[in-house]
């Protein structure tokens, strides 16, 4: 009988240290899984945020595509009508030379005909 007691109390501390271990396996799996969720949730906030940025990014892309397509046909407009800065009739500065100055006008007036000096 002494040895059957020596067994169950050898196997009573053994079932007792298991029951310990697996407590304290289950406080760390519950500590794990709370850290888990805690940088899932980190994780899941980072991908939105990099989804809703690269949605902007994308955004302000076509934005400045269309305002640009804008901005060229306004200006082909005004080309074509002859409006603003593309005036065909009117230039600005200076309106071009009216002739030389000093210039003798008609060829040549200052001879006269007939008269040869040697």
């Amino acid at each position: 009988m002494a040895r059957y007691e020596e067994d169950l109390d050898r196997k009573t501390t053994e079932v007792q240290d298991l029951k310990l271990a697996k407590s304290n396996g289950l406080q760390k799996l519950d500590e794990l899984t709370q850290t888990y969720k805690e940088r899932e949730e980190v994780v899941v906030e980072h991908r939105a945020m990099k989804e809703r940025q690269r949605r902007k990014e994308e955004q302000d892309r076509k934005e400045n595509m269309t305002a640009t397509k804008l901005q060229a046909w306004w200006r082909g407009v005004m080309v074509r009508k002859g409006l603003g800065q593309y005036n065909k009739g009117k230039k600005k500065g200076k309106k071009g030379k009216k002739g030389k100055k000093g210039a003798k006008k008609g060829g040549k007036k200052g001879k006269k005909k007939g008269k040869n000096k040697k």
